[in-house]
């Protein structure tokens, strides 16, 4: 099931709610949408309610003791060039369909986790990397392609001409800075992208579970 987009007015109608403190189930209601849904667009607004204090801090408590393992890792540039490729085995476009490196998504911690990775590992030349933008007619076409030149520090000379659509029933999601791909001219490296995923899958697959 794809991503669902709702109106910003109804997100902000649903946060309004909140703040009165209506709760989630009585919002959903009113507006017609799901009760998780509700939770995950108010999640940051305080509640005295009690049972999403607790939840809120078994939330907090896992996040917390999960974050201390990936801090904690220590990065080189085989490493980085393993999980580079495992990400792009599930983001990136592949040989033969595409001749180039593409790694596209909407997620901007991903996509720059991707591309930090992929510098530290294959060490591409910074004035090959391409980027390519799909916005919506909603969007300021110049504000986004400044943000995402600053935050993956590719200059705005490199990134092509966005690809511009109109939402469906003229929706969008919160804070959505459209889709973002980068892109790397050089089959060779696209190739032992694959390479090492490849083998990194067949090396799991000889791991025998008890």
């Amino acid at each position: 099931m794809g991503i669902k987009f709702y109106q910003e007015n109804i997100v902000r109608k649903a946060r309004n709610l909140r703040k009165k403190g209506l709760t989630a189930t009585k919002i959903a209601k009113r507006l017609n949408v799901g009760d998780t849904t509700i939770l995950r667009w108010c999640n940051d607004i305080p509640s005295t309610n009690p049972y999403h204090l607790y939840a809120q801090k078994l939330r907090d408590k896992a996040r917390r003791k999960s974050i201390k393992l990936g801090k904690n890792t220590t990065l080189n540039e085989q490493k980085a060039k393993i999980l580079a490729s495992i990400l792009y085995w599930c983001e990136g476009s592949k040989y033969p369909s595409n001749n180039f490196i593409a790694f596209s998504n909407s997620d901007i911690d991903l996509v720059i986790t991707f591309l930090k990775l992929f510098r530290l590992g294959f060490h591409p030349k910074k004035n090959k990397l391409r980027v390519s933008l799909q916005l919506h007619t909603t969007h300021d076409k110049e504000k986004i392609i400044s943000f995402w030149s600053k935050i993956l520090k590719i200059q705005k000379s490199q990134f092509y001409k966005p690809t511009v659509t109109k939402p469906t029933k003229n929706m969008k999601r919160i804070d959505y800075k459209g889709t973002c791909t980068i892109r790397y001219h050089n089959v060779y490296t696209l190739l032992e992208i694959m390479g090492i995923y490849e083998g990194f899958a067949k090396k799991i697959k000889m791991i025998k579970m008890k």
